[in-house]
């Protein structure tokens, strides 16, 4: 299951590297003939860097990841990866995530909304499927809230909004997906091969896994707060003048933005939990299987380079100016508010963790070798 893993892995490395090398080869050549490329937001380093500079960063990055892609694979038939290797797919991955195109995070949590509504109507079935009258009691609940806010909160103008932005704004994501994808699959490839445990900091966040875990998970608490607040007389993070009254579709929003929030830091929580090492027994079909260490790992990996990169983008994206007045007070606001520049590092620790956690418990148990005859204390 490992070799299956680390295959895929290295697929995916070289066929999302081998795309942003040839896209950056385009920008290079040909200059504004990619028209969506208009609206991609400069990266970390496309904020301090002339575009053809940030061009040729991105073909070397890809050139960079479908050479470690391929001595990686090679690598894992003949037995551990060179440190050389590990030191290039180490600064690889962080010249990815300092190419990453900004203005991420606002897409990503739309986005992850819609997972979060499509992963509810699902583990409903599972559990109906399982246990009939429990799931008929969470078929009830899903549509009266449902009914809620399509009529109260008029939740089909917002999505009918949101789909066309959604197709708009596709070719930008996917491009800034392949960095993510990138980044992510060459870390959870030295993961899954061992070869990440190597070093002082590995032991530290075995045995600290838990607290990193913890405060990861509380990062989505301030946010997941502030948009339960609109349910009050004393909104937070709204505008003043602002009459929910008169614009449900924000307040539905806001809403659904504060319980993916909430529900990202719920998975989190998945790596210490158990239920994220076995599937709970009431879904039907996979109850009581371990959970494959993939499943986990991967997702996990790519939302920790997604809030790391765009956390740390929107930071800097008010401290210059870009989004509001750029004051102190603001910058720390936003900080505490939308704490993804913390939640992505302690999220990658926490991965790391949980796979160093499942793998030891994967290994088999060598039986101590019993002592020579020759050395056994006979004495009475």
């Amino acid at each position: 299951m490992k070799s299956r893993i680390h295959s895929i892995l290295s697929f995916v490395i070289v066929i999302c590297s081998a795309a942003l090398a040839a896209l950056g080869a385009i920008r290079l050549i040909a200059p504004g003939s990619l028209g969506w490329m208009e609206t991609v937001a400069s990266g970390l380093a496309g904020r301090v860097l002339p575009d053809a500079v940030d061009a040729a960063l991105g073909l070397a990055a890809g050139l960079a990841g479908v050479v470690i892609g391929l001595l990686g694979y090679a690598a894992s038939r003949v037995g551990r990866p060179a440190a050389l290797l590990r030191a290039a797919t180490i600064v690889v991955a962080i010249l990815l995530l300092l190419l990453t195109p900004g203005k991420l995070i606002p897409f990503a949590g739309y986005s992850f909304a819609v997972v979060v509504m499509v992963g509810v109507i699902a583990m409903t079935v599972l559990l109906m499927r399982r246990h009939i009258w429990w799931g008929v009691v969470a078929v009830i609940a899903i549509a009266a809230i449902a009914t809620w806010v399509i009529v109260r909160l008029d939740a089909a103008q917002v999505a009918s909004r949101f789909g066309p932005a959604f197709i708009e704004q596709l070719p930008g994501v996917l491009y800034a997906g392949a960095y993510l994808a990138v980044a992510a699959a060459l870390i959870v490839r030295m993961a899954v091969s061992g070869t990440a445990q190597r070093g002082a900091l590995a032991p530290w966040v075995l045995r600290h896994r838990t607290a990193v875990t913890v405060v990861a998970a509380f990062c989505a608490v301030p946010y997941s707060i502030a948009r339960a607040s609109w349910l009050t007389p004393w909104p937070l993070l709204a505008p003043s003048d602002l009459d929910f009254a008169d614009d449900p579709g924000t307040l539905f929003t806001g809403l659904s933005l504060g319980a993916a929030m909430l529900c990202g830091g719920a998975l989190t929580l998945g790596l210490i939990l158990p239920w994220g090492r076995r599937f709970p027994r009431w879904m039907a079909g996979v109850g009581g299987r371990p959970v494959p260490i993939a499943l986990a790992v991967v997702p996990a990996s790519v939302v920790a380079a997604l809030f790391t990169a765009g956390g740390i983008d929107l930071v800097l994206s008010v401290q210059d100016g870009a989004m509001g007045d750029g004051s102190t007070e603001q910058v720390l606001e936003l900080m505490l508010m939308f704490p993804f520049w913390l939640w992505g590092p302690l999220l990658a620790l926490a991965t790391w963790g949980y796979a160093m956690a499942r793998r030891a418990d994967a290994a088999p148990v060598v039986p101590q070798e019993s002592q020579p005859l020759s050395r056994i204390d006979t004495r009475r």
